[in-house]
């Protein structure tokens, strides 16, 4: 049986699937629906390649309705496209989905046209044509605007305006436009005919000030709004049906989002909004109740956030320089993200957060910091110290020495995360520490830990597994274990298990842990 996967398979891995088989040719004798499908996945010049194999792949080209001509097809011969669609054109053979990808040098509008006017007559149900744009738009045919059959339309690099006899996208169910130039008449137009539409993609575009969805699309179930360019500054949306809704800008220009009667909005990601403000964020979050996944990146006018919901499961706030309090009660949250900045443009104090979540709940922080001094060290201990009950911890970081604490401090301070069981380290440089240092740092942030993981990547992932005395020890429990919130590892540890160190560092760790502990009695060594 024969699994074709998902992403794009190439003609050699065909031919070398028959080269290896006995006898007859087995591929060839699958039905032609299959063999459409695999010719489906290929881009032009390798489905028409298989065409010659046999009389089979032959028949299944010659009815094959994707056509994806990639994003190489002028480099051989400007008038391919053209010429395989005038053949379905004669042969009555309808297009299903047409994709192609063009450098701006290499085309002209008189391309665009023909090839619309054929899709329209061979039924088009999906078509993007994208362009490379340089410095100037191609403009669209109004043909397009009649394609009552289209249930997809992607575009990119065209200029587009209302036509005189207006839009008839009555089947329309997923729109992207990207790097193109919009009529405000036409995108108003578009939210008020299309009353199929599902999803709704702008990126990168220009023309339009505002975007007004005033429920004119009750099936709208998702609107990415991508680098928002300076002039638009208007966002208003009741859709109630939609579930997904992201917005971005390039300089913070977006100065109103209206986001009403969408009470089934389950993800909301907002990028560079100047319109995210304290109150702004206190009377939406109620009139979204339903919302799961929630980003907020660069809002440089917010400072506090307070989040109450029981259906909140994710939340990422980062690079909001401003932020002075995060204050969730969201017994659900499954997972957190955030940063710690340290710097002349950030606020002093750091911000605090304050986390009623699920005890499954997964942290994780960033780490950045403009220098490495007490200072910094001081903030990130501090900050740690508000994820302390979380279930599993990951910090990321640029260099291993913003997370090896100096000892002479640790002398005066308490482990921000001695709750701590799992510990996630991902240090995108190689060490400048000896791995001893770090191991060392890393246990006194987190002193229970049963599982410390640190490196640049899966490929050099170093592991520690820890597996401390039973609690029935307790009789025998240290003086300063008694005193502390804590158990100390120095006295708890009976076995360590380490993997993917190099033989000098597992050498290194095997003499300090023995050197460090009371009562260690295993060390599993699993080298690279």
């Amino acid at each position: 049986m024969w699994i074709i996967a998902n992403d794009i398979i190439s003609i050699q891995k065909i031919l070398a699937a028959m080269e290896g088989m006995e006898g007859t040719d087995q591929i060839s004798e699958l039905p032609v629906s299959i063999l459409e499908h695999i010719q489906s996945l290929l881009v032009v010049k390798d489905a028409l390649n298989t065409s010659t194999l046999s009389k089979a792949w032959n028949s299944a080209w010659a009815s094959l309705s994707c056509l994806n001509f990639g994003d190489d097809i002028f480099s051989k011969s400007k008038n391919i496209v053209s010429r395989i669609l005038a053949d379905r054109q004669k042969q009555n053979i309808s297009v299903r989905k047409f994709m192609v990808k063009l450098p701006y040098a290499s085309l002209t509008s008189n391309y665009v046209d023909n090839w619309i006017n054929i899709l329209l007559a061979c039924n088009i149900k999906e078509l993007s044509i994208e362009v490379e744009r340089t410095h100037t738009y191609i403009k669209l045919p109004e043909a397009i605007f009649a394609a009552k059959a289209l249930n997809m339309l992607r575009l990119g690099g065209f200029n587009l305006e209302l036509p005189s006899d207006g839009i008839k996208f009555s089947s329309l169910r997923e729109l992207y436009l990207a790097d193109s130039f919009l009529d405000e008449q036409l995108l108003q137009a578009l939210c008020a005919s299309c009353s199929n539409l599902e999803v709704l993609s702008l990126s990168g575009f220009h023309g339009p000030i505002s975007l007004q969805v005033a429920g004119t699309l009750p099936k709208l179930r998702a609107v990415y709004l991508e680098d928002c360019p300076d002039q638009f500054q208007m966002v208003d949306i009741a859709a109630p049906n939609l579930k997904d809704l992201e917005i971005s800008s390039f300089c913070e220009d977006l100065h109103v989002i209206k986001i009403t009667a969408c009470k089934s909005l389950k993800h909301l990601e907002l990028l560079t909004v100047e319109a995210v403000t304290d109150q702004w964020l206190e009377e939406l979050l109620p009139n979204i109740p339903n919302l799961e996944i929630f980003h907020l990146s660069c809002c440089s006018l917010l400072k506090t956030v307070n989040i109450s919901s029981d259906r909140l499961k994710y939340f990422q706030v980062t690079a909001c320089n401003n932020l002075i309090e995060v204050d969730l009660d969201t017994p659900n949250l499954l997972g957190f993200l955030s940063d710690v900045r340290y710097g002349e443009d950030t606020v002093d104090p750091l911000p605090t957060f304050n986390l009623k979540a699920s005890n499954l709940l997964e942290a994780c922080l960033c780490l950045i910091p403009e220098t490495l001094d007490n200072p910094w060290y001081s903030k990130l201990i501090k900050s740690l110290g508000n994820f302390n009950h979380c279930n599993a911890i990951t910090l990321c970081c640029e260099n291993d020495k913003e997370i090896v604490i100096p000892k002479d401090m640790r002398e005066n301070l308490l482990p921000p995360l001695y709750d701590a069981k799992c510990l996630h380290v991902t240090i995108m440089n190689p060490l400048n520490h000896s791995v001893v240092d770090v191991v060392d740092s890393l246990l006194w942030i987190s002193p229970q830990l049963d599982s410390l993981y640190f490196g640049c990547g899966t490929e050099d992932l170093k592991t520690l597994k820890f597996t401390s005395r039973d609690a029935a020890d307790d009789e025998d429990e240290k003086p300063c274990c008694a005193s502390m919130p804590w158990k100390c590892w120095r006295h708890e540890l009976k076995k360590v298990k380490l993997n993917n160190f190099t033989c000098t560092e597992l050498q290194e760790l095997r003499n300090y842990l023995l050197t460090n502990t009371d009562i260690l009695e295993e060390i599993i060594e699993v080298p690279p």
